[in-house]
């Protein structure tokens, strides 16, 4: 009885299952993947995400990267116990070759290797008394297309400053710095148009034996240090050319690299993880559809024959026959949900999914990756469970 049923199936009509669940799943795994790939690539742009590393950034910013706070904080916080290091940046946009835009972020080369872990992968990275060198992310190396030694005209794009600095390397963090150029601090200030007393931001590693995340908030969040007409001397104050006032923030914030950065996506760009999430499930919702309408027809294109084996007290093996053959649609959604997988990645990896300056980086895991096939295989099954048993004798 089973050898006859399976004659009664139209196997041509299968093959358009098999390529909607196929199809379904990679487009559900391509959104989940390129989905959370932005939240996650938005939310990792400090690339700091160690718990006892905090950013201190002006109260009113829009995000650290837009800031301007005072340096005199410096010295405060090296003065309390329990802070080990503090590293100052300031961030810049600029524009490289055809005009394409590249963030530049300012550092003090002799603190910065404490909270960034960088890979140099070519050339040195830079020196703190040579104001001209730079080192680019292996991301941004790839994409300008440029090489070590390479002489580069950086132009701000939010003054109308520039400088040329010689590219003298080339590193991997695996993060978002990637795609960013490093330069000296004092070359970020000028590029940026910030007084040599500002900067945009700055990391801040604590013990927290010693220190709390809710004192340390205490003591800078809340006032911060105003700048006075005599600061202590220390190591940092060699970074300034000269003393300028500025419209500088009353009040300062500390948060993890991570917090603040997904409070900027909250507050500013009306995203969190639960709304990239809401997409992804919209497209599924959507594949999903299309997988019952197809197994649906599928069905009914063989209304006739399953009714005639019905009839003849066959339904047993009629449902037990369908859903075997319908079982090859599991293969068939795990096919598509790598397929997907691997599309975003070639997608990402040809500098097609850039949000802003940034490459996205798909994520997906194996969990995620059988749950999208199992999904749209058990959709299919149940679909055609459902219309077998309402084909009527």
């Amino acid at each position: 009885m089973s050898t006859a049923l399976l004659k009664i199936i139209k196997w041509k009509k299968l093959a358009p299952i098999l390529l909607t669940v196929s199809a379904a799943s990679a487009i559900v795994a391509f959104t989940a993947c390129v989905s959370l790939g932005v939240f996650h690539t938005i939310s990792s742009l400090l690339t700091a995400g160690a718990e006892d590393i905090m950013i201190i950034y002006g109260a009113d910013a829009m995000s650290p990267q837009t800031s301007v706070i005072s340096l005199a904080i410096y010295d405060e916080l090296m003065s309390m116990e329990g802070v080990e290091v503090v590293s100052p940046e300031a961030v810049s946009v600029a524009v490289l070759l055809n005009d394409m835009p590249i963030v530049v972020r300012g550092v003090d080369p002799s603190s910065v290797e404490d909270f960034l872990d960088l890979k140099m992968l070519e050339g040195v990275f830079i020196s703190g008394d040579r104001y001209f060198e730079a080192v680019i992310g292996l991301e941004a190396f790839k994409r300008f297309g440029l090489k070590t030694g390479e002489r580069v005209l950086l132009r701000s794009i939010l003054t109308r400053n520039f400088i040329e600095v010689e590219i003298v390397g080339v590193y991997e963090s695996k993060t978002s710095l990637d795609d960013e150029i490093l330069i000296p601090l004092q070359a970020a200030q000028w590029l940026r148009g910030l007084p040599p007393n500002t900067v945009s931001m700055m990391r801040v590693k604590i013990d927290e034996r010693l220190l709390s995340r809710e004192k340390l908030s205490q003591v800078v969040g809340e006032g911060g240090a105003g700048e006075s007409a005599v600061s202590r001397v220390s190591r940092i104050m060699s970074l300034l050319f000269s003393v300028s006032q500025g419209a500088l923030p009353s009040r300062y914030v500390v948060k993890s690299a991570s917090e603040s950065m997904q409070e900027f996506i909250a507050r500013e760009i009306k995203l969190n993880e639960a709304s990239f999430w809401s997409i992804a499930i919209l497209v599924f919702a959507g594949s999903m559809s299309t997988i019952i309408l197809a197994s649906t027809l599928f069905i009914l294109d063989h209304a006739r024959e399953i009714s005639i084996v019905k009839s003849i007290g066959g339904s047993r093996r009629v449902n037990s026959t369908f859903l075997v053959v319908l079982v090859s649609s599991l293969p068939a959604g795990l096919a598509g949900s790598t397929i997907g997988y691997l599309m975003s990645k070639a997608f990402s990896e040809s500098n097609l999914l850039i949000i802003g300056t940034y490459t996205i980086k798909p994520l997906m895991d194996a969990v995620a990756l059988l749950s999208s096939a199992a999904l749209t295989s058990i959709t299919s099954l149940v679909a055609t469970k459902t219309a077998v048993d309402s084909v009527e004798t």
